[in-house]
């Protein structure tokens, strides 16, 4: 029977050698060329780019976080989810209709109470949305794009 320390040092080498090689499963974190957003306002850009861009559009900063495995598997993972949800880099090619309901939940989302609690991902920075920020985006939200 081994010695419970070798055993010990066994599985401890064998974590960090499964750590080590789930370093190299790829994992999708490039950023498609978007072509610039010229259907929404120059101000509500601004807030969207410093607030909602990093996760919703295809111009993501990636952090350390999201190339060090496993912890990048979840990172990669939370932001392909919030594309999928809301991709303001699609946001030209959608129909009025579309373009209404995005703002629409934009709208409800900004309204909510606690918006650093939102989609937290590690590496990310939390969303500190001023008074005004949120007021510009429920104007655009409700006056139509306009």
């Amino acid at each position: 029977m081994k010695h419970p320390k070798t055993r010990l040092r066994n599985g401890a080498a064998w974590v960090v050698l499964a750590l080590i090689l789930c370093q190299f499963v790829p994992l999708d974190r490039f950023n498609q060329k978007p072509a610039p957003v010229t259907a929404i306002p120059d101000n509500v850009r601004g807030v969207l780019e410093a607030h909602c861009f990093q996760c919703h559009s295809e111009q993501t900063d990636w952090p350390k976080t999201a190339y060090f495995a496993p912890l990048s598997w979840y990172v990669t993972g939370k932001v392909k989810e919030a594309r999928k949800a809301l991709n303001f880099s699609n946001y030209d090619a959608l129909s009025d209709t579309a373009r209404q309901q995005l703002r629409n939940e934009v709208a409800g989302f900004i309204g909510s109470t606690d918006l650093s609690s939102h989609g937290r991902i590690p590496g990310f920075p939390k969303i500190m949305m001023t008074e005004p920020e949120r007021k510009t985006l429920i104007e655009w939200s409700r006056n139509n794009n306009r």
